[in-house]
């Protein structure tokens, strides 16, 4: 059967008109490159999730004298050395990526001692580092954001912090960092939080599993003051109860399918046909760990995980959540951000894919979550901040007693 795909190029100018470029089933590579990145030029693309702000400190320790992500870094030392680096705008804006989370990440070791610090820290640096580089990024804080970024034609950057145990269980804290303009929040990474049970083993049991109460409530403090939540890292248990429990849409941020690559952090089959339910969206990672279970893995690899969310959810609830700069072994083909053009390439080969479900895989699923969670916001504007504090019982007495008093009166003065 012969195939065919139409895609609206438009030509930049005043007074310019679309013009139809027809992609046959059998068309050369070329050709089907040239219509991905005309539907990328139609259509924003949106990448749920880049650690470069950690490779920030962990290579120059925040110090941006001699930093500028406009610069080609792929040619510059230590970046150029380094297995972890993906990232620059030249690269972002060769793979037309129209928005970039950026997260922000601590390690779980400062869980109870500096975590907040950090955590201030790596939002410093992510506001600083966009900042050198005005005429091409920005920092934006909203879905429509990230539509007018996309118009003007500079990347559209966002944040989302990375581990929940970043929030120190504190309610004030889940507040400040939407004030601060992050977006998201992972609610675990590869520690338990207090009130909430990850998707590692060989640690130390959690609290509860799953969810408690506290963590419930916190859930519950993000839907009202508009942050997504993310359950990239938690529990299958965590994730279930997040999905059942949250007024708004849920992200996966950087997960696979687990039908695929049996572990722990990619997400079950079950899992995936409740996002219907909820209006969720699972932003497929590009590690060759999640997706082969090995170390070797291609662009295919990221199409079949792609296709199972797909079939087991929905088109309507999956999106790309890469994980650049957080990964050491990338799939043949994308081997950096320059690269998601390859990946449309290769997906208009399936007649299965029209170009509006392209169109959706790229970035009108995740802007469909995010403007939902900005209603929801707007939907509980009248509710009270939540003044929570987690319980005594919920807090691990072999870490230092921060949080042990339950309040002011009872701590000493």
């Amino acid at each position: 059967m012969y195939w065919c795909v139409v895609v609206m190029v438009v030509v930049s100018g005043c007074g310019s008109s679309p013009l139809p470029v027809r992609v046959s089933a059998h068309a050369s590579h070329q050709e089907r490159l040239q219509a991905a990145r005309a539907l990328l030029n139609e259509s924003p693309l949106i990448d749920g999730h880049n650690d470069m702000a950690w490779n920030v400190r962990m290579f120059l320790h925040n110090k941006l004298h001699s930093f500028n992500l406009s610069s080609d870094l792929s040619q510059e030392k230590p970046w150029m050395n380094s297995p972890f680096s993906h990232t620059d705008l030249p690269r972002l804006r060769q793979g037309q990526v129209a928005a970039q989370f950026w997260s922000v990440y601590v390690p779980c070791e400062s869980q109870y001692l500096n975590t907040v610090q950090l955590l201030l820290e790596q939002i410093d640096v992510v506001k600083r580092m966009l900042a050198a580089s005005p005429g091409e990024t920005t920092l934006v804080r909203s879905s429509a954001g990230i539509l007018e970024e996309f118009g003007r034609g500079r990347v559209a950057s966002l944040m989302g912090v990375e581990g929940g145990h970043g929030l120190a269980s504190s309610m004030g804290v889940v507040r400040a960092l939407y004030d601060l303009g992050v977006r998201y929040v992972t609610l675990t990474h590869k520690c338990h939080t207090p009130w909430a049970e990850c998707s590692e083993s060989g640690r130390p049991p959690p609290n509860t599993r799953g969810l408690t109460p506290y963590g419930q409530e916190i859930i519950r403090e993000m839907n009202r003051v508009g942050l997504m939540v993310d359950v990239a890292h938690a529990s299958a248990r965590t994730a279930r109860d997040v999905v059942a429990s949250s007024r708004a849409p849920v992200i996966f941020s950087h997960s696979a399918a687990r039908a695929l690559c049996d572990i722990e952090r990619n997400v079950p089959d079950d899992i995936l046909s409740s996002l219907a339910v909820n209006e969720g969206i699972v932003m497929v990672s590009f590690y060759n760990d999640f997706l082969t279970c090995g170390e070797a893995a291609s662009i295919k690899d990221v199409i079949g995980h792609i296709n199972h969310v797909r079939t087991m959810a929905g088109v309507d609830y999956v999106g790309l959540g890469a994980g650049f700069d957080g990964i050491n072994r990338t799939p043949t083909g994308l081997e950096d951000v320059s690269k998601y053009p390859e990946l449309f390439a290769e997906l208009l080969k399936d007649p299965s894919w029209s170009l509006q479900d392209l169109k959706k895989l790229a970035g009108l699923n995740l802007l469909r979550v995010f403007r939902r969670v900005e209603q929801v916001r707007e939907e509980l504007a009248l509710e009270k901040p939540s003044e929570d504090i987690i319980p005594i019982h919920d807090i691990d007495t072999r870490w230092p007693c921060r949080y042990k008093f339950a309040s002011l009166e009872d701590a000493p003065t």
